[in-house]
């Protein structure tokens, strides 16, 4: 593939930061371009407008990207590849940039990157996780031809394509958007007849797509249709090594002490990683767990509509909305909840709310025979859920709608005076929902945990 061309004097960093603007439910994006300059401009660019409210670490895994390595401050050669093969602490091969927010620059390292022993690494999936806990964003800039480039977007939230980039392995659902130059006006030939049209982008403006404000886009190299409805729920996706909320090896921050003086101290240098127990790429302990969520309505236990169907996990977030986009309008009360396994996020998505075990059997049942089951369905015991808004009746199908168009599986459950409640997920225990805490916050949607309780719509 040949590197893109650009127009004189197009500000690709300028369209990096307008597109960085629309991606504080993020954590971890892989921005793929054909050219390492054009590729790391638009990287940089994203990075420094989130850097502006939170902690950002932007990784070179071209051999190398000029305006990334440009940031690099120091003779220190290691990079990324030494923290993957050799085991080179994160702490040390990421470079603060001055007078840029919270921006680090971490280099390609020492030797080009071996793709085919990187970026399928599962070390990714436990990055990605740590930076989502501590509400921070990884921006990975990679060549678009890199082997095996679709395993670490899938490690990540998704993939930001620039300019004219389209791999072919990246599934549609995993790109957030597209970063690239305006496409030139065309000339209409004399005694052509006119047709009203939209007024032309201007061409100091980038063009930015993103599934946060259409539903498609056009991928122009190859006419690729790009469905660019899914969103991250915060945080869900996968939602992670960077923020305020960082601690150091004897110090706790918490929610309850995250403010203090030693915090602070200890969130200041320190690039926050997975324990060495759960991650050997780094010995530097310095995630906290999350406090667990209080439930507001404690006196519903015992009325809880806690039994469900489980119709399937999937291993990434978009999954879990594709599901929901071709199911939901047939599945009661349809959400889906982040779960680990073995520090690896997946998201299970049921449907049903019911005080008895026997109508969540009554619906598995009527699921099978109108062939909506595939295999291994069964019904759960999820009592907890966290409460989203009280509305009428009569705004439910609006309000659900609303919050689908931004990937958030938000469903409805009657009350009995005649409202109903908008529910987020559904959560077997306390410890599950505190995985969703950042991602709701990143969303701002208050976390308040309850009781799920009242009837499907």
């Amino acid at each position: 593939m040949t590197a893109p061309s650009s127009p004189k004097g197009f500000d690709w960093e300028h369209a990096g930061r307008e597109f960085g603007e629309q991606l504080g439910a993020y954590h971890a994006i892989v921005v793929i371009g054909l050219d390492p300059t054009v590729t790391g401009r638009v990287a940089i660019g994203l990075a420094r407008t989130q850097a502006i409210h939170r902690r950002v670490a932007v990784g070179d895994l071209f051999a190398e990207s000029p305006p990334i390595q440009e940031l690099v401050d120091g003779d220190d050669p290691h990079g990324i590849v030494d923290s993957f093969l050799y085991g080179i602490s994160l702490s040390r091969i990421a470079r603060e940039v001055p007078g840029a927010g919270q921006l680090f620059v971490m280099p390609s390292g020492s030797e080009p990157p071996d793709y085919d022993e990187i970026l399928p690494n599962p070390r990714w999936h436990r990055l990605a996780a740590g930076f989502r806990e501590v509400n921070a964003l990884l921006v990975l800039a990679v060549p678009a031809g890199a082997p095996h480039i679709e395993k670490l977007v899938e490690a990540a939230d998704g993939a930001v394509l620039v300019g004219e980039a389209v791999p072919a392995r990246v599934p549609v659902a995993r790109i957030i958007g597209t970063v690239r130059e305006p496409q030139p006006r065309a000339v209409t030939p004399v005694g052509t007849p006119a047709v009203e049209s939209k007024a032309p982008t201007p061409a100091e403006t980038p063009v930015v797509e993103s599934r946060w404000r259409k539903r498609g886009t056009v991928a122009a190299a190859a006419g690729i249709a790009l469905t660019l409805a899914l969103a991250a729920i915060t945080a869900w996706l996968a939602y992670r090594p960077l923020a305020g909320a960082d601690r150091a090896r004897n110090v706790r921050c918490d929610s309850t002490n995250q403010a203090s003086a030693a915090c602070s101290t200890a969130g200041a240098n320190v690039l926050p990683v997975r324990p060495a127990s759960r991650d050997s790429m780094d010995t530097t302990n310095v995630i906290s767990a999350p406090a667990l969520p209080a439930v507001v309505n404690p006196h519903d236990s015992s009325m809880a509509s806690a039994f469900a169907v489980e119709l399937m996990a999937a291993n990434t977030q978009a999954g879990a909305i594709f599901k929901l986009q071709k199911d939901g309008k047939n599945l009661p009360a349809a959400t889906f909840a982040r779960v680990d396994v073995q520090g690896v996020p997946w998201y299970k998505v049921v449907s049903g709310a019911y005080v008895n075990r026997a109508d969540a059997d009554s619906l598995l049942a009527s699921l099978r025979r109108r062939n909506l089951l595939q295999t291994g369905e069964s019904v759960v015991k999820l009592p907890y859920a966290f409460l989203v808004d009280s509305v009428p009746s009569a705004a439910v199908a609006g309000m659900v709608a609303g919050y689908a168009d931004r990937g958030l599986p938000v469903y409805a459950l009657r009350q009995e005076n005649g409202t109903a409640w908008l529910l987020l997920g559904a959560y077997e225990s306390l410890q599950q929902a505190s995985l969703d805490l950042v991602p709701l916050r990143a969303s701002s949607i208050p976390p308040v945990l309850v009781y799920r309780k009242g009837r499907p719509f």
